[in-house]
């Protein structure tokens, strides 16, 4: 079975990884550790699947039924990092003679893409591992699927009140934690300088596309497998947010989060979720790319 011996490859190199970057502290060497033996485990326990009954998947009017299950969200995680880091390694000697020589804001911006791509791609691969071939899902399961023509003005309106309450709710968040930092700001500022365009790229095209077939198709569709529809918008919005790694971002984007999954929820589609997160990145992409500081 191919899903097994990737997810038990997975296992090996995470080890791998644990064992030979013990200078990143403890904690990597924890998740190393904890998310190898995840991987084993569910490797192993993947020897006896089978394809979950399709007819459980079928829509019904009020309800979405996938085909993966918890094991598969446990293993995606452990995965998704290893899948990531081996992809960047990958990625990183390719773009290497391209920036060799060149302008540190250049070589900043192009490894900041990669790393962005190679993240993205880790999860998707997974994602694709887990879902598609070991439970046989398809695009359609995930929710790109096709959508009434309305929702693309409605996304413009979504999108546009989404901007203005999550930006409310972040001068909650600075009364609430007064000496957090917009650490995510600082980060864009610091790896994409004035090059506007790779940052568009990633938070405009790549992100939306991504994050949705992450957050809401898998994660969201998972949750509400087998939670009510408000509880699992509401864990699927704290995982989006929480995954952040913000603190002065979490509220808001636990909102934005929650947005987003309310849309997939009622379009039941993932296109017109994509378009409301690439129309909210957008104005914030470019105001953070052209300020001189956050």
């Amino acid at each position: 079975m191919a899903a097994q011996a990737i997810v038990i490859a997975e296992a090996v190199i995470l080890l791998i990884l644990g064992l030979t970057n013990t200078s990143n502290g403890p904690g990597i060497v924890v998740f190393t550790a904890v998310g190898a033996v995840v991987l084993l485990a569910g490797g192993i326990r993947m020897g006896r699947d089978r394809l979950l009954d399709r007819r459980s998947v079928e829509e019904a009017s009020d309800s979405r039924r996938v085909p993966w299950d918890w094991t598969d969200f446990v293993m995606f995680w452990p995965g998704a990092f290893v899948a990531g880091s081996m992809l960047f390694s990958l990625l990183s000697p390719v773009a290497s003679p391209l920036t060799s020589g060149g302008d540190k804001a250049v070589q900043d911006a192009v490894k900041a893409f990669i790393e962005q791509l190679s993240s993205y791609g880790g999860a998707l691969f997974n994602i694709a591992v887990l879902a598609g071939l070991r439970r046989g899902a398809t695009l359609h399961d995930f929710g790109w699927r096709r959508f009434r023509w309305w929702w693309v003005f409605a996304a413009v309106g979504v999108a546009a009140v989404t901007l203005f309450l999550a930006d409310e709710l972040q001068l909650v968040s600075q009364h609430l934690f007064p000496n957090a930092t917009n650490s995510q700001c600082v980060a864009v500022q610091h790896d994409y300088s004035h090059f506007i365009a790779l940052g568009v790229i990633v938070t405009v095209v790549v992100a939306p596309l991504a994050e949705e077939t992450i957050f809401r198709g898998f994660v969201y569709g998972w949750l509400h497998r087998w939670l009510p529809v408000s509880i699992a918008i509401a864990l699927s919005g704290a995982i989006f947010a929480a995954l952040h790694g913000v603190l002065l971002l979490f509220i808001p984007l636990f909102f934005v989060g929650c947005v987003l999954a309310t849309v997939f929820h009622a379009a039941r589609s993932l296109w017109p979720g994509a378009m409301v997160h690439a129309l909210f990145n957008l104005p914030g992409i470019i105001a953070i790319l052209s300020s001189p500081s956050c």
